[in-house]
């Protein structure tokens, strides 16, 4: 009998992380994740249900100290312990650039010592690209970011492209669109955005959005995400290569508004101006050309917003009931 595949997830008890380490366990994976607190409340609640199953790591996920021993002999490795936010950024930039930079140099750099066999999935952004001037995005478009955060994941990218050139580690790159789901990010969080959005319209709040809310992101389920992200990690076409990874259609920020109204049945969507930091690092229109990862991965996302919402605010609507 065959021994399950090895995974190690850094930063597991993230939103993505959580949502990873769940799929891959459910799938017969054995997992080791590493988080800086587990008793953290928002990690408890999204790995409260498989820590039977997760060996559980605590330390800071940029030791090399501590990636040594973890990563040797596993087949897979999730790099996804990050600093989210563009605006955060400017305002926190060395946070930003440890985690989201240096960070992926100290994980590839123990893989180049100890393991040059494991299968790595850095999760970049599509904040990389900066302020698209053709859409839909391809991977080709230049990358200009309007932050240090899509600079930092840029340089992040840059470093597994290169170990991968360089020291033939298998790692490929997923430019993240924005990603929803159960369990997001915590709502004093300003980069959880469709989390935040729902916690807003069910304390029947004011849901604000900036400017006219024109401009279209596209949104990816979070189940549609993880099923690209283990495809990534098993498929022999991928090490080297860079995939958009989106959601199905773009949609404008105040339609996405209006669409959480309408799922939580109540809030109310406004308008105001823009918040400066926001305004600075805003990009405009944004939605991803996902041809790249169908064609060569077999992959898209199968999730459209309404169903995709209407699941998320099932498990809020349930988590909500029992904090009281």
């Amino acid at each position: 009998m065959s021994r399950a595949r090895r995974a190690l997830v850094l930063g597991a008890g993230g939103f993505l992380g959580s949502h990873l380490s769940r799929a891959l366990l459910a799938d017969g994976w054995s997992v080791t994740g590493v988080v800086r607190d587990a008793t953290a409340p928002h990690v408890v609640t999204r790995l409260v249900d498989v820590l039977d199953d997760l060996r559980l790591v605590v330390g800071d996920a940029t030791d090399p100290e501590l990636l040594a021993p973890l990563v040797r002999d596993v087949d897979a490795v999730f790099p996804f312990a990050g600093h989210s936010g563009a605006a955060r950024s400017l305002q926190e930039p060395f946070p930003d650039l440890v985690l989201n930079a240096g960070g992926q140099l100290a994980v590839l750099e123990e893989l180049r010592q100890h393991n040059r066999e494991a299968r790595v999935v850095f999760p970049g952004s599509r904040l990389q690209y900066g302020r698209a001037a053709t859409t839909p995005v391809r991977e080709d478009h230049p990358q200009e970011p309007t932050s240090l955060y899509g600079l930092h994941k840029l340089i992040g990218e840059r470093y597994h492209l290169l170990y991968h050139d360089l020291y033939a580690i298998p790692t490929c790159v997923l430019r993240i669109s924005i990603p929803y789901g159960p369990h997001p990010d915590r709502p004093d969080r300003a980069f959880g955005v469709v989390g935040n959005l729902l916690a807003t319209a069910a304390r029947d709040g004011e849901i604000a959005v900036w400017g006219d809310g024109s401009q279209r992101r596209d949104y990816v389920y979070v189940d549609d995400l993880i099923d690209l992200v283990i495809l990534a990690a098993s498929h022999p076409a991928a090490p080297g290569q860079v995939f958009n990874a989106g959601g199905p259609v773009g949609v404008s920020i105040k339609e996405m508004a209006e669409t959480v109204v309408r799922t939580v049945g109540r809030g109310r969507v406004i308008h105001a101006p823009w918040p400066p930091l926001e305004a600075a690092v805003e990009t405009g229109d944004h939605v991803s050309d996902l041809s790249h990862a169908r064609e060569m991965l077999g992959w898209q996302p199968r999730t459209h917003l309404d169903g995709g919402l209407a699941l998320t605010w099932a498990v809020l609507q349930s988590e909500l009931a029992r904090t009281g």
